[in-house]
């Protein structure tokens, strides 16, 4: 995983914040199965953003989560491998602690800090924006196994999940759009198959999975700066990932250029994934349903 430029997180604030609004359902659903599983005397949450970034997945989350847990203590770890982000996050979120580490340390770390005097008792929340398509197999295992060990929730949103439309269309889109999922998918990456794939192996070891979108509605001109520089971005990777289109990426970006001024509109999909151990918690209660399922491993297909 390699960190993204400050700049364009800052850029794409306002842009993800408007489409987590279609998230809440997720996480209010989140907050009643933190709420109902837990008993007066120990409200407090261990909350951990993987690769974090600069704070603002984070900062979201924060806001989302107080605003509707209002008694509860709320501990923040912000995890990234980047301790030039962390430096930054900790500035957007004060409160928080920061640990850079990779994402497979993930069970490791969250193990160490569960077991602290100072998080005892505390249920685990994972969060996480926009990361899921840049990490490999062996993250979503590390993942997996982290809530899995801790009976924890997972709240991921904002995955990208391939596709776009663009209007008025372009006869090079496809061809752009086709390329750039290629590039997502360099150095073992999942690209847009990580929503799934992290359902499908949470499911597999006894977890609860559900899903739902949470697409980018853009505009121009109104949200011509951001297009500018997100088309730019994605032509850029799509013609690295193959270089043959140099010649139709010059036709489509003078055309896109003049459309982010005359008129322009895109949606992006993307999709947020809630894991839930209800079904673990089910089998504690009556282990004459508990349910038999492999180890999480570098095995798992």
């Amino acid at each position: 995983m390699t960190a993204a430029e400050p700049g364009w997180l800052e850029l794409r604030r306002p842009i993800d914040d408007a489409a987590r609004q279609e998230s809440l359902h997720l996480l209010d659903h989140a907050v009643a199965r933190l709420s109902a599983e837990t008993e007066p005397d120990t409200k407090s949450l261990l909350a951990i953003d993987i690769g974090a970034g600069t704070g603002n997945s984070a900062l979201w989350f924060d806001t989302a989560l107080r605003t509707r847990l209002p008694d509860w203590e709320i501990n923040w770890i912000l995890l990234d491998s980047d301790q030039a982000s962390l430096d930054l996050a900790a500035t957007a979120l004060p409160h928080a602690q920061t640990i850079c580490t990779p994402i497979v340390a993930l069970p490791t770390v969250s193990a160490e800090l569960l077991s602290a005097s100072e998080f005892h008792g505390s249920q685990m929340l994972l969060t996480c924006s926009a990361l899921l398509d840049v990490l490999t197999e062996t993250d979503l295992i590390a993942v997996v196994r982290t809530l899995k060990d801790h009976d924890g929730l997972g709240l991921f949103l904002l995955s990208i999940v391939g596709g776009w439309e663009l209007d008025p269309v372009h006869p090079h889109d496809a061809a752009v759009d086709a390329a750039f999922t290629s590039h997502q998918h360099r150095d073992g990456r999942l690209g847009h198959h990580a929503p799934e794939r992290l359902m499908n192996l949470a499911r597999r070891h006894g977890l609860t999975a559900v899903k739902g979108p949470s697409p980018w509605h853009l505009t121009a001109p109104a949200d011509r700066t951001f297009l500018a520089r997100f088309l730019s971005e994605r032509l850029d990777a799509a013609c690295e990932e193959d270089p043959a289109l140099a010649a139709a990426a010059r036709d489509w970006w003078t055309q896109r250029q003049a459309q982010l001024d005359s008129g322009l509109i895109v949606r992006v999909d993307h999709l947020d994934v809630l894991i839930d151990p209800t079904d673990r918690a089910r089998e504690r209660e009556n282990p004459t349903v508990r349910m038999t399922t492999p180890a999480v491993g570098t095995e798992m297909t």
